[in-house]
């Protein structure tokens, strides 16, 4: 099969379709972004004109750019998402609004839908597919503090989760490379969140609902408003958000977190066919460190009976533990072919109670202010600060086992797994979370010659996180379960199991054991940035089409990141209390970053405009990074008053983030199945049925392995983007756009994951993938993944690790478009239609250089979706104002690829009135058809739904909006 990549044929191809033939057929696509607002917002937004008016801006700074200039659009697109918009979409919060956007076709990562994740109150961006630090979030063009907490590395960025919207006045989304402008980060795109300034009265907003099908119960309070007068002004806004949680059991009719979900292979339809995990089971080895032959199970008269062909009595005795131990537990035969071979005891309720969306509350503060000192000279500042507490429940802290290490002087070596049942400890093991988040920029501002500006201003970020819950340690949990070890064996405790352990092991547990089990965890992450920086622009000297513009910037900037754990909970403690079930992420370390750069704008004729940058960022830290140059040129055509053509050219880089570089190694035990065991015994894995058959085969390997650890060999990624494209006014309120875009990454910092690595590993030993698509086992990828698996001769993982690395490329394109349009119907009021597209034509991967391009673009991890639109449809009349929000996620790849899922389509609506002069009341349907993502039966684990589409279902609000 031929690789697809973005060949220059390719791009000339699609540029002189866009210019040449797509002008008058966007006439119907869909999606605008709204005309960008002047920098001084006077105050709530007012309600749509009725016609659109001739009007003349002020110069004013675009995101994309540091030169201040009077056109709405510019050589690169940006779409901008205003305070009120937010409100007519339905949506409470920042993060729900920027979730929609067309060019968000990553996989989501963090947020509300985490299943017990360790940032739960993370809300990440993950534009066009590159990942969660690809894109610069800036708080009115400052840059603000990774969020401070992390799973692995590669989730650490910065989270939009605690912007209030109460505080936003609107948000500049620019999807293409801008490291020449900023620097570091903004590779595939700048959010910036730009807040209220120079307001001048008070509004409340009081927003309260639930969602339909029970549980999300949200209120929200916001009030904003401030006060002018001649020299300055004062802004300040207040948001508390309440909002409780989403339980599995509330979503079963949906099938979220439902068992059923879950299909098994049994034959016998008298046995249960499901379950949400195995809650008992005692597994004995036919040899020390040999692979799982027989389970074990205590009788009624407390005598073990193992579950063989020669034990006829063993179903009696599962039957028996089941019981004896909880009474939600109930037999499970999945595995055996006649159907009556006991296998372990099914939890039926463990999911009940485990939180889909977490119960949380956030108290936001903000306050911005301006004086002028002089004609000339104006200082400034903004504070805002966030504090949020979540909690979550464990279902981890449940699970009790000991992992393969352990012997018995009478059975040998064993591994035993239990889950313990809720409702005898007390209750489901609660997680507290919480997080403050603080932003101040300090700053002064003037103009020197009458033509220059200047702004000198001091920025500093902090995000602290605080967690705490009861979690099992080690050597409680196994004295409880197994009693003193008497010895060692196989480099493992040796134990002498008894009726007193048996009846701990197979019997119920109170909450006086649990809590002997367990203690108090107590962590602290810290994450700060600190950033001076200086802004001197203006024009320089006038030609025949005009003046020269140009931006100068010098910056100066320390960050800092820390996770600090409880020192038990790090994979270096070697204690014997280290806590159970449980190693976390740790490590930290700073950085000094120095960057300056110049942004020259030419006019070379009355219809012809050049900008051109370029920037230098020096780094020092532990990295083999030390610094960077990226320039951008771009071009604006006018060939026509109402026709803008534009092209642009970007090179951006990407340093390695903290926790990359310092973060510390993490180790865990895994079962994995053993792709390579399968294939080498016939299953066609790309099947659904080849696949669960190699779920349930005996090809299971359990073993400790290792991730991450101080990668200071990483150096700066390297991206280069193109964009052309154009946008038309064709009429007075008819206005269309497209793009076509395009960006390759050079040495992606990637930390493979260990099923990736296995997959990889497997389809190079095989010599093809599971399709039937050549591998080349003499390539440098099967030559890294070899480094990283080890196996014995008969194909068994002997041992396992990942670690980072400079991945040699990614490549993607693709295309934005946009319609607006809006006519006044007379008395029957005034219309609207805004609609956009994106479109992902490719995503390719390398993983080695010299190796082949993959095709990624099934590979869900990376493209969630390949097209994602989104539409409004709005009408006024009178007090009247109705408003229809939807968008639209393109079909996407089932878990194991081997067929595709339906699109999925989402209607918000918000009608409201005008009751009073200065009052108005609302009502929002969020998913008014109450949809949920397609049914995926190759995704077998919790919630047993790809979270991407949302967990909530229909929600219904009350606004009332008051200005006084």
């Amino acid at each position: 099969m031929p690789v697809r990549h973005a060949s220059p044929q390719r791009c000339r191809l699609v540029a002189a379709i866009i210019v040449g033939l797509a002008l008058p057929a966007l006439a119907g696509a869909a999606a605008a972004a709204a005309p960008v607002p002047q920098s001084n917002d006077t105050g709530p937004a007012p309600a749509p004109e009725p016609a659109r008016t001739a009007r003349t801006l002020d110069k004013v700074e675009v995101t994309g750019s540091r030169i201040k200039r009077s056109e709405v659009e510019g050589p690169s697109p940006v779409v901008v998402i205003t305070a009120e918009d937010i409100k007519k979409e339905g949506f409470t919060t920042v993060a729900e609004a920027l979730g929609t956007l067309t060019q968000y076709t990553g996989a989501v990562v963090g947020g509300e839908w985490n299943f017990g994740n360790q940032a739960p109150d993370a809300s990440y961006l993950n534009l066009r597919g590159l990942g969660v630090g690809y894109q610069l979030i800036l708080l009115n063009g400052k840059r603000m503090a990774d969020y401070a907490a992390a799973s692995t590395p590669s989730d650490t960025g910065i989270s939009v989760g605690s912007i209030p919207a109460a505080a936003v006045a609107r948000i500049e989304v620019l999807s293409s490379g801008a490291s020449a402008i900023y620097g570091s980060d903004a590779v595939a795109g700048v959010v910036n969140i730009i807040t209220k300034d120079n307001w001048e009265g008070n509004h409340l907003r009081i927003r309260g609902g639930t969602t339909t099908a029970g549980g999300g119960d949200t209120g929200n309070l916001q009030f904003s408003g401030g006060k002018a007068w001649e020299r300055g002004s004062i802004t300040y806004a207040f948001e508390q958000l309440n909002r409780e949680p989403v339980y599995a059991w509330q979503r079963y009719d949906k099938g979220l977190g439902d068992p059923r979900r879950a299909p098994q292979q049994n034959s016998d339809p008298s046995h249960p066919t499901y379950t949400p995990t195995r809650g008992l089971a005692f597994y004995l080895y036919d040899t020390p460190g040999g692979y799982m032959h027989y389970n074990t199970w205590m009788n009624q008269a407390g005598e073990l009976v193992t579950a063989s062909p020669d034990s006829p009595d063993a179903g009696g005795a599962l039957q028996y533990s089941c019981g004896n131990a909880s009474s939600v537990y109930m037999p499970y035969y999945p595995f055996a072919a006649d159907g009556n071979t006991p296998s372990s005891c099914a939890a039926m309720n463990y999911y009940d109670w485990a939180t889909l969306s977490n119960k949380y509350n956030k108290t936001s503060a903000y306050i911005a202010g301006n004086y002028r000192f002089t004609d000339n000279v104006e200082g400034y500042g903004q504070l805002l600060v966030t504090h949020s507490r979540d909690q979550m429940t464990s279902r981890a802290s449940l699970y009790v086992f000991n992992q393969g290490n352990a012997t018995d002087v009478n059975l040998g070596w064993f591994e035993y797994q239990r889950v313990l049942d809720a409702n005898q400890i007390g209750g489901m093991p609660q997680r507290m979370y919480e997080d403050t988040a603080l932003s101040a920029n300090l700053g002064v501002r003037g103009s020197v010659f009458d033509r220059f500006d200047w702004d000198a201003s001091l920025t500093v970020s902090r995000d602290d996180m605080r967690s705490s819950w009861r979690q099992g340690l080690t050597n409680k949990v196994h004295a409880w379960l197994f009693g003193e070890a008497v010895g060692t064996a196989n480099d493992g405790p040796l134990y002498n199991l008894g009726p007193e352990q048996f009846q701990h092991m197979f019997g119920p547990t109170t909450p006086e054991d649990y809590a002997a089990m367990t203690d108090i965890v107590r962590n602290k992450n810290t994450s700060s940035a600190t950033s001076a920086q200086f802004v001197f622009s203006g024009p320089l000297f006038k030609l025949p089409a005009g003046e020269v513009e140009m931006a100068f910037v010098a910056e100066a900037s320390h960050s800092k990141y820390e996770l600090a754990p409880d020192v038990r909970s790090r994979n270096s403690y070697e204690g014997e209390d280290h806590t159970f079930n449980y190693n976390a992420t740790w490590g930290g370390g700073s950085r000094d970053r120095y960057g300056a750069g110049l942004e020259l704008r030419v006019p070379v004729l009355d219809s012809l405009t050049a900008t051109v940058a370029g920037r230098y960022d020096k780094y020092d830290d532990i990295s083999n990074i030390s610094g960077a140059f990226t320039w951008a040129a771009a071009v604006e055509w006018r060939p026509l008053p109402n026709l803008l053509i534009r092209a642009n050219h970007q090179t951006s880089f990407l340093a390695p983030n903290l926790m990359w570089v310092y973060g510390g190694p993490v180790s865990s035990y895994g079962n994995f199945v053993n792709d390579y065991q399968c294939r080498r015994a016939g299953m066609d894995l790309s099947t659904t049925a080849g696949r669960d058959q190699c779920d349930n085969s005996d090809y299971v390997d359990g073993l400790w392995w290792l991730a991450g650890g101080k990668n200071t060999q990483l150096h700066e990624e390297t991206a280069k983007s193109d964009g052309i494209g154009f946008v038309w006014d064709i009429a007075e309120r008819l206005s269309v756009s497209a793009d076509y875009w395009n960006i390759k990454l050079s040495g992606k910092s990637t930390l493979l994951s260990v099923y990736d690595i296995l997959e990889g590993n497997t389809d190079c030993l095989m010599g093809s993938k599971p399709n039937g698509e050549a591998v080349d086992p003499n390539s440098g990828k099967c030559a890294m993944y070899a480094g990283y698996v080890q196996r014995d001769a008969e194909g068994h993982i002997t041992a396992l690790s990942a670690g980072a690395i400079n991945q040699a490329g990614v490549r993607t394109d693709g295309f934005d478009a946009s319609v607006k349009y809006a006519w006044s119907g007379g008395r029957w009021g005034d219309f609207s239609v805004n609609a956009g597209i994106t479109r992902v034509l490719g995503y390719d991967e390398q993983v080695a250089a010299g190796d082949t391009w993959d095709d990624a673009m099934n590979w869900t991890s990376r493209v969630a979706f390949r097209t994602r639109a989104n539409w409004t449809l709005a009408w006024n009349r009178d007090d009247w104002n109705v408003n229809l929000y939807g968008f639209r996620n393109s079909s996407r790849m089932n878990y194991y690829a081997t067929a595709k899922l339906r699109p999925f389509v989402q209607w918000n609506a918000n009608v409201s009135k005008k009751i009073t002069e200065h009052m108005r009341l609302g009502v929002d349907v969020v998913n008014v058809f109450d949809n949920y993502g397609p049914k995926d039966d190759t995704y077998t684990a919790f919630p047993y739904y790809q979270g991407i589409y949302g967990l909530m279902g229909r929600a219904v609000y009350v606004n009332l909006d008051i200005d006084f």
